[in-house]
């Protein structure tokens, strides 16, 4: 009887070390993550092409508030010719869940000021919401795809 009462202790320790051991990867990877977003949004403030390049990984879904589809290539090539310029990246409630420690989805809302010549040849303004997809390759954290909705109550169409 002591056995296995000493045995049930033992593995319900472990399997607590274990889940405590989980939760504290989760959160680890969950800032990682955040920190990869914030390190993207920054970049895109500083039209930082080869710093997206890192963080963007080559298969990337990449749509636009507008409906616009993008590929990387795309993507970096707007950029890298003016086409697209942001003029500022301000998040709104991000939330951030990893699934185990080689993917993670962020949502939540940013306020974007943006010159996109392909949409419009002036700057605006616009609040979205979004979903974008993380994942662990090779040790790095890469975004593998990204959607925005554009938020109508709080920046119409115009």
């Amino acid at each position: 009887m002591v056995r296995v009462l000493l045995w049930f202790v033992l593995t319900l320790g472990t399997a607590g070390m274990i889940a405590a051991q989980t939760a504290s990867a989760v959160s680890d990877a969950e800032k990682e993550v955040l920190s990869v977003e914030q390190t993207r949004t920054a970049a895109l403030d500083r039209s930082d092409v080869a710093a997206l390049d890192r963080i963007m990984a080559d298969d990337v879904t990449y749509i636009h508030a507008s409906g616009k589809v993008d590929t990387k290539q795309s993507y970096l090539a707007a950029i890298r010719s003016g086409q697209l310029h942001y003029i500022s990246w301000q998040p709104k409630n991000l939330h951030v869940r990893a699934l185990g420690d080689g993917a993670a989805v962020i949502d939540g809302e940013y306020a974007v000021r943006v010159t996109d010549s392909r949409v419009q040849p002036t700057p605006f303004d616009i609040t979205i919401f979004i979903l974008t997809v993380y994942a662990r390759r090779n040790g790095e954290w890469q975004q593998i795809a990204w959607q925005s909705t554009r938020d109508v109550m709080a920046s119409p169409p115009k």
